[in-house]
């Protein structure tokens, strides 16, 4: 084993010889990590939340949510702002009206969002029963404001 130090030794003085081996030291700790086991989130294919922002002279509605599918709970996480003084919308009720498209208006599913753990966010569960296009209507109500947001294009598989 000494023998091998010294050899060790007097090879790593050399700078072509310190460059050899740091290349294979770096290439054995890429081989090391590249072999190492896959997480499990790429095996269980999970698809990545949807996004929009929308505004209304008063309000601007950022939110995410689940790809919607058809009987399936999809989870809204809604962030509301009030435009008028740039602070997040407190203490509102906050109601999601879910209509297939071109329905008119009439009927739909309508979800209440409950209040989230940080100000001007809320969060609504909704179910869609049957695939399709659907438009939502969100609507935002407190002391302050009384605002309604009709959007469409929601695809429901």
């Amino acid at each position: 084993m000494k023998q091998l130090q010294c050899a060790f030794t007097v090879l790593a003085k050399t700078t072509r010889c310190r460059r050899t081996i740091a290349f294979f030291t770096v290439l054995a700790l890429m081989t090391g990590a590249a072999c190492g086991s896959r997480p499990q989130a790429e095996a269980e294919h999970e698809e990545e939340a949807l996004a929009r922002t929308e505004f209304t002279n008063r309000i601007e509605n950022f939110f995410e949510y689940d790809p919607l599918k058809a009987g399936q709970q999809s989870q809204f996480l809604i962030h509301l702002t009030d435009l008028s003084d740039g602070t997040p919308v407190e203490k509102a009720e906050v109601t999601l009206t879910i209509r297939p498209k071109g329905n008119g208006g009439a009927g739909g599913v309508q979800t209440k969002a409950r209040v989230g753990k940080v100000t001007g966010i809320y969060v609504a569960d909704v179910t869609i029963p049957n695939p399709g296009e659907y438009d939502i209507e969100f609507h935002v109500k407190n002391q302050k404001l009384d605002e309604r947001v009709a959007l469409t294009d929601f695809k429901v598989e």
